[in-house]
């Protein structure tokens, strides 16, 4: 049915597919960017780019991140062969005993490179992936202690960034928050996105157990705490040259607060898109911060 060459090249695509490869490699620029012109009061590219641990830490996220990706296909590959068809074909290229090898490959690299490194790092990752298996296992099941874990996931690889720089400044702690809430309300998003398969396969997400009123009501809670956020950040001194973003950020939150009542299924897909465009647009931005109030 398919040459080798043809073959071996849709493998590699399933392999890609699977460990979601864009994500990761956005998460690998986040992370570095993150690094050097937000958690490094230096802001030193060079001395960043020699430190072994900090590659040794993007490394063991990336690869964990990999790792999370293919379990998590495990437990949703029945419902993405309706919900994604196209990419659960080109997933199915990999056999699941195949993409199994490749998480506990792909974990114990991570762990290796990771207790190199110090133990308090090993440790870290080692409860990282715990909590990976847990959502995945568990968690996920449990409505909007899903949501709230997944995105809490997300943001793991910089929470190992900022105990590593130890910078504990108020304005990480209000970016951090920033950017869980916007990553919570894309997949609260999703959710109601698909909420249609989710009921096919008794997924227990917010649309689903509570209706779709209650969970826009839970969607505006949100928006309204980014957008106070966002305003709060428009005025940090360490943040003057990127204040534009969140100024940006607090008017879209006040027109999404009206306009997500009289949206369609498609105003959420074109949402999400848009959240995932203003989050690698807020990382980019990080490398014009001065860092001097």
């Amino acid at each position: 049915m398919y040459t080798s060459g043809k073959k071996i090249f849709l493998i590699n695509l399933s392999f890609l597919v699977r460990v979601r490869i864009l994500n990761v490699t956005m998460l690998i620029l986040a992370m570095y960017i993150s690094a050097i012109y937000l958690f490094d009061d230096e802001k030193n590219i060079i001395e960043n780019l020699k430190n072994i641990k900090l590659h040794g830490i993007v490394l063991s996220s990336s690869l964990s991140a990999m790792a999370g990706y293919i379990i998590n296909f495990f437990y949703d590959q029945e419902k993405d062969m309706i919900y994604r068809p196209i990419t659960s074909i080109l997933q199915r290229f990999i056999s699941n005993g195949i993409a199994l090898r490749f998480y506990i490959f792909f974990n114990l690299i991570s762990l290796t490179i990771a207790s190199l490194l110090s133990y308090r790092i090993f440790i870290f990752f080692l409860v990282y992936h715990f909590i990976i298996w847990f959502y995945s296992h568990k968690l996920s099941r449990i409505v909007f202690i899903n949501n709230l874990t997944n995105s809490a996931l997300m943001l793991f690889p910089f929470l190992a960034l900022f105990l590593f720089y130890e910078n504990f400044s108020s304005y990480i702690i209000y970016l951090s928050e920033f950017l869980y809430i916007i990553i919570l309300i894309k997949d609260i998003c999703k959710d109601l996105l698909s909420y249609k398969y989710d009921n096919l396969f008794n997924y227990h997400t917010l649309p689903n157990t509570l209706g779709i009123i209650p969970t826009k009501i839970i969607l505006n809670i949100l928006i309204c705490l980014l957008l106070c956020i966002s305003i709060h950040l428009t005025y940090e001194p360490h943040l003057y040259e990127i204040h534009l973003y969140y100024l940006l950020t607090a008017l879209l939150c006040a027109c999404s607060i009206i306009g997500i009542w009289f949206s369609k299924p498609q105003y959420f897909q074109i949402l999400i898109f848009m959240i995932k465009y203003w989050i690698f647009l807020g990382t980019i931005s990080l490398v014009f911060i001065n860092g001097i109030p």
